[in-house]
């Protein structure tokens, strides 16, 4: 953050910004089209929100794949162009990480449901039967933060939508695959990262600390040195 201090960040919103297609939605090509004017504001770094694939639940913060992009914004190429364009013009990119939960959409639970016992383990699941959820918390989107898959005997958290399936921070298998997703994304030249944890920890949710079974609810705060110490700013 220090780093950041002096610095101009322009947010933008990549499906509202600026169309170059004609299809209604703003795109990456958009972003690249306006980055002149966006230099004449000395801007310093772009923080773009998610443009990964989606079933677009929550706009784009239900993620299917953290290494991708989700078509209607674009290609992989676009944003290549848009990552070289913006260093001519001294600009830098912030991409907003979504690591609290993934969508039900993506492959890893996919596998979790299908019984792969590793990918249950990157979600928080908890054996039970169907007429009692393993607490009473309530879902940012409303309704019970907890989800019965009959095919498991089993209940997993989502702190938001029913399709926003919360991760489990306490297994350091799945703090690895965030860092590697993070060294994909240093590698393509992000310059830095806003790594986005929403409901952080279950105590501002006002939710408990502690899940029955010994697993904290403070997933995303396990792993801010490791990730930091990886090169990247949190915040």
């Amino acid at each position: 953050m220090e780093a950041l201090k002096d610095k101009v960040v322009y947010q933008i919103y990549p499906k509202s910004f600026y169309d170059t297609n004609g299809d209604g939605l703003g795109d990456l090509k958009g972003v690249t089209a306006k980055l002149d004017y966006l230099a004449d504001l000395g801007v310093d770094y772009l923080w773009l929100t998610p443009f990964f694939p989606s079933p677009q639940r929550d706009n784009g913060y239900d993620v299917a794949d953290y290494r991708a992009i989700d078509p209607r914004y674009g290609t992989m190429e676009d944003l290549e162009e848009l990552i070289r364009e913006a260093d001519k013009r001294g600009i830098g990119l912030m991409l907003d990480m979504v690591f609290n939960h993934t969508s039900t959409e993506h492959e890893w639970f996919q596998k979790a449901l299908a019984g792969d016992k590793k990918y249950q383990d990157y979600y928080i699941f908890k054996d039970g039967s169907p007429d009692r959820c393993p607490t009473n918390w309530v879902s940012k989107f409303g309704g019970s933060a907890w989800e019965y898959v009959p095919q498991l005997g089993k209940w997993y958290l989502h702190l938001f939508d029913v399709m926003q399936a919360d991760l489990n921070w306490e297994n350091p298998a799945v703090r690895a695959e965030m860092a590697d997703i993070l060294r994909f994304w240093k590698a393509k030249g992000i310059h830095t990262r806003h790594s986005l944890h929403k409901a952080g920890d279950a105590e501002s949710s006002g939710h408990s600390a502690q899940l029955g079974g010994g697993i904290k609810a403070d997933r995303p705060a396990v792993a801010a040195a490791e990730l930091q110490q990886a090169g990247f700013v949190l915040f």
